[in-house]
């Protein structure tokens, strides 16, 4: 008797503990809204792809890639290509409904610009010419993230972005609306 009331205790224990609630560490967002690029005189539809990872309650990081287009002229085209590596801190613990956090990181952006330069008209044709210019830049991003977990899959949130290019000075800088699923 006394081992049929041991082996019952034990196998209630092995059974409450794999019902707890698995731990997710990781979780995948894509986001769209507005950027401004150079010195914010062009605006620029911007997406973005961005895996996350919790460290702690308190730390996560993030690998994230975003593109993004300017078309303020009809005969001018601005596009970026962006990655990105954070790390964020949630001052308020991010296992919670809500996660507000701060993040600090290194982004590498491929700037390029491809504009209309010149027309002539050569015998019985018109010749168009074009110029492309294509930058590299390294930076350092700040971001302010707030997001809300709808269930225990999904989430929504929102992100405001600055980024500062170390070499050329370049900026890109916006908003995003974000949904997300925990995997």
């Amino acid at each position: 008797m006394k081992k049929t009331i041991i082996l019952i205790i034990t196998a209630a224990l092995i059974i409450s503990l794999n019902a707890q609630e698995k731990v997710h560490k990781f979780d995948f967002k894509i986001g769209s809204g507005l950027g401004f690029m150079g010195s914010g005189d062009l605006t620029a539809l911007c997406f973005e792809n961005e895996l996350n990872y919790k460290l702690n309650n308190y730390f996560s990081t993030s690998l994230s890639l975003g593109i993004g287009r300017s078309k303020e002229y009809k005969e001018r085209h601005n596009d970026y290509l962006q990655g990105s590596l954070n790390l964020f801190i949630s001052p308020f613990r991010n296992d919670k409904k809500n996660n507000f956090k701060i993040g600090l990181g290194y982004t590498r952006i491929n700037v390029t610009v491809a504009s209309f330069s010149s027309s002539y008209y050569y015998p019985d044709t018109y010749i168009n010419q074009y110029n492309y210019n294509a930058s590299s830049i390294n930076g350092f991003n700040m971001i302010i993230e707030n997001e809300y977990k709808i269930s225990s899959r999904f989430i929504i949130g929102g992100k405001l972005f600055v980024t500062g290019g170390i070499e050329e000075g370049g900026i890109v800088s916006g908003a995003l609306i974000k949904l997300g699923i925990v995997l």
